[in-house]
């Protein structure tokens, strides 16, 4: 296990971040406001389960978690499903363990006090906080894209270029995912977006589309499910992070852990990636039965096709190397913009914090990645749905 730099001064300290975070890609799925557990028995034995190791299964019977129910956060939904999966798919409990999940408000509070073990978000809404102590790190892709910046149909901007000048609509608050999402995808196409667009925030996807009609906002960033769900026809994307032949794309969603758990709890921590990673690769390969599955068990709602759609855009189960490709990525340029704020750190401090590699990819049997394109450094083969 890494050293951390800085984690004296930083571990268990918010920093004044609470950063109350959305569910992932927003409103499609199940939540709650508030915190509430969900139980489900799993028969945890001291008779060693076949997928884990003889000297793994007597570490994990000497680390402090060992047979006890371990919450994680989930409010449903597409975005961040993985984890729910690996329980509803059994995973966890092939590695011993007993993975329960919980409805709440933030990630970044409920991860980061150790509330939930872990969690998966934006890491717009989940990188900032780390950097200004929030006790969690990294430990897995989830996903590529699910957020765009759309107009209507018959709208004068045709272009990135033709947002200078106009007033673009977000929905979680200034300075959260959403305003973060945009100031990169306006910088990579070189509008200074801290001087030459102004942003509102708007509470709601509804009150944002009128905003549009009536001329309020120019344009506005949804998830791409919401787009599809209601506005297919009616609305076109001018920039996004989900990848198309348009858009490159960018790992956009990934699965933070508290790091208490990883230092006392180490075996522990590696089996429930290897169970996260495992549902990745599930979710993509067979998407439909795993929206059929979050039907089922009501953490989807909607019309089926539109959900499958949307699905098969996400790309699930990202390598290692290309999430930490653009974890740097995304560093960097929040230390250009401003959007990370303590001056002090370094992109190698911010990573330091941001990355906790505790189950490398080659050691899941059989696993392949749903990367959209090669990147250095990857350890496991790409594999599409239906090859």
């Amino acid at each position: 296990m890494k050293t951390r730099k800085l984690r004296g001064l930083l571990a268990g300290m918010l920093m004044g971040v609470t950063a109350l975070s959305l569910a992932a890609c927003g409103e499609q799925g199940a939540g709650s406001s508030s915190v509430k557990e969900t139980s489900k028995e799993v028969n945890v034995s001291a008779e060693r389960p076949n997928a884990v190791s003889e000297e793994d299964w007597a570490a994990m019977q000497k680390e402090p978690v060992f047979g006890t129910e371990l919450n994680y956060m989930f409010n449903g939904g597409a975005c961040v499903s993985a984890k729910y999966l690996a329980e509803q798919l059994g995973y966890y409990e092939e590695y011993g363990i007993n993975a329960t999940y919980m409805a709440g408000e933030s990630v970044v509070n409920a991860v980061g006090t150790g509330k939930c073990l872990w969690g998966s978000e934006h890491i717009a809404s989940m990188l900032v906080p780390v950097t200004n102590g929030v006790d969690m790190t990294f430990v897995a892709g989830s996903h590529v894209g699910c957020k765009s910046i759309y107009v209507f149909n018959d709208s004068e901007i045709k272009s990135p270029e033709d947002l200078k000048g106009k007033k673009i609509a977000i929905h979680d608050g200034i300075g959260r995912s959403d305003q973060n999402i945009t100031y990169r995808l306006l910088d990579k196409e070189g509008i200074d977006p801290t001087t030459e667009v102004e942003y509102l925030d708007i509470a709601d996807n509804a009150a944002s589309v009128a905003a549009m009609e009536s001329g309020e906002v120019d344009a506005v960033i949804f998830s791409d499910y919401f787009v599809i769900a209601n506005y297919s026809d009616k609305m076109r994307k001018v920039c996004s992070i989900t990848a198309s032949d348009e858009f490159e794309g960018e790992v956009c969603c990934a699965t933070a852990m508290n790091n208490k758990f990883i230092e006392e709890n180490p075996v522990h921590a590696k089996y429930v990636v290897m169970a996260i990673k495992r549902a990745g690769q599930y979710a993509r390969l067979h998407s439909e039965d795993a929206v059929q599955l979050m039907f089922d068990t009501d953490m989807l709602t909607g019309e089926f096709e539109n959900q499958l759609k949307f699905w098969d855009s996400l790309n699930f189960g990202l390598s290692d190397a290309i999430t930490i490709d653009g974890l740097k990525n995304i560093t960097e340029d929040y230390l250009r913009l401003g959007i990370i704020t303590k001056g002090d750190l370094t992109v190698d401090d911010i990573m330091d914090l941001a990355w906790t590699n505790v189950c490398p990819d080659e050691e899941v049997e059989g696993l392949t990645v749903g990367d959209h394109k090669d990147i250095e450094g990857r350890t496991v083969d790409i594999q599409k749905k239906g090859e």
